[in-house]
């Protein structure tokens, strides 16, 4: 067994992954797209006053800390379930579960670091004239997506697919994710809806990644 041997590769699955998943995959590029060229590009002054009004919706740092705490769960949720899913489970379906979250996430976080990079767009506590403040923590890389509601939402469509039951409980923590981001003075709307977008473009990809291998 190689590691690294031809035998292993198996390129065509991920067209065949995207194929699967084709509809949801074309509205989420839409959406992202949007996102970017109708809030953050073209209609800044929406996406700016939606942003500062969220800021200013609590005032003090008396609510800061469950703000931040929630944004927290949001982007780390999938780290427990991965590690509850895979080793305390016995039953192979969790074992799977497991699996396409962790490899969700880490699509979802590659997407998003190599799009940050790439759109280098700021945000709003390092737009002086705003007069925000970030709040909880100063992150130092690009805005856009959000990276925190990336993954939420990359958890949320998995658990979407595979558990009915915690649906409305994942999409809520992912929308407060976004929320949450927001109120922080870290993210603008379109960061936010943007990230929604790509998460669900991972959690989909994956899932359909995953039906296609299990049928192999």
């Amino acid at each position: 067994m190689s590691l690294l041997g031809k035998a292993g590769l198996d390129l065509r699955s991920w067209a065949k992954g995207l194929r699967l998943a084709k509809q949801i995959i074309l509205i989420c590029i839409a959406g992202f797209v949007l996102a970017l060229l109708g809030l953050r590009i073209l209609g800044t002054s929406t996406d700016t006053s939606i942003a500062i009004s969220l800021y200013r919706s609590i005032s003090g740092d008396t609510l800061v800390p469950l703000v931040f705490g929630v944004a927290t769960v949001g982007d780390l949720i999938w780290a427990p379930l991965v590690f509850w899913l895979y080793v305390f489970r016995k039953d192979r379906n969790e074992w799977t579960s497991s699996l396409i979250f962790a490899v969700a996430i880490v699509t979802a976080m590659a997407l998003t670091d190599g799009l940050k990079a790439d759109f280098n767009l700021p945000r709003p506590f390092q737009v002086p004239s705003l007069g925000i403040v970030a709040r909880g923590e100063v992150p130092t890389n690009p805005a856009f997506p959000s990276g925190h509601t990336t993954n939420a939402f990359t958890v949320a469509t998995v658990i979407w697919s595979r558990y009915p039951d915690w649906r409305i409980p994942f999409i809520l923590l992912a929308v407060a994710t976004g929320v949450s981001m927001i109120i922080l003075g870290l993210h603008f709307p379109s960061d936010v809806i943007g990230g929604a977008f790509l998460g669900v473009f991972c959690g989909a990809f994956v899932l359909g990644l995953a039906k296609l291998r299990s049928n192999k």
